[in-house]
């Protein structure tokens, strides 16, 4: 998606997806523009139940997925056996995840356009490359 995401994007996509924009959902969504990195589900219900202390953790869960699948976040493995999440507008990246240490990291979207284009002129096949997580070991643990 282009551009930066905004909470009157993310209530527009809600709304086209036929759900109600609730304070809930806003609270969710500007607690997520706000978070200066990743975010878990979890730290996420953290941060709006503080606000709103009768919030669901399934409220916030199924507006992450909602977000996600209209494109407007995105939803990375970093290890931990917990999904992280962030505005697809700061997407721009990828991450090196080591196995021995846990350290993560970023490396630039650019890296992978040959992969991409690859995949495209060989395979017909146009990937969604938008934010990986690319487990390995880093030098300190080889």
């Amino acid at each position: 998606m282009a551009g930066e995401i905004t909470t009157r994007a993310a209530a527009e996509a809600l709304q086209a997806y036929g759900y109600r924009i609730t304070p809930q959902r806003m609270m969710i969504v500007e607690q997520l523009l706000a978070a200066p990195d990743h975010v878990t589900a979890e730290g996420l219900y953290e941060e709006v139940k503080r606000r709103y202390p009768h919030i669901s953790f399934s409220t916030v869960y199924r507006t992450l997925e909602l977000l996600r699948d209209s494109g407007l976040i995105t939803q990375t493995d970093l290890g931990g056996g917990r999904w992280q999440y962030h505005p697809a507008d700061r997407a721009g990246h990828h991450h090196l995840v080591c196995q021995g240490c846990g350290a993560v990291s970023e490396v630039p979207d650019g890296l992978f356009s040959e992969v991409h284009r690859h995949l495209q002129e060989t395979y017909g096949f146009d990937a969604l490359m938008t934010h990986y997580a690319i487990y390995g070991r880093c030098p300190r643990c080889r």
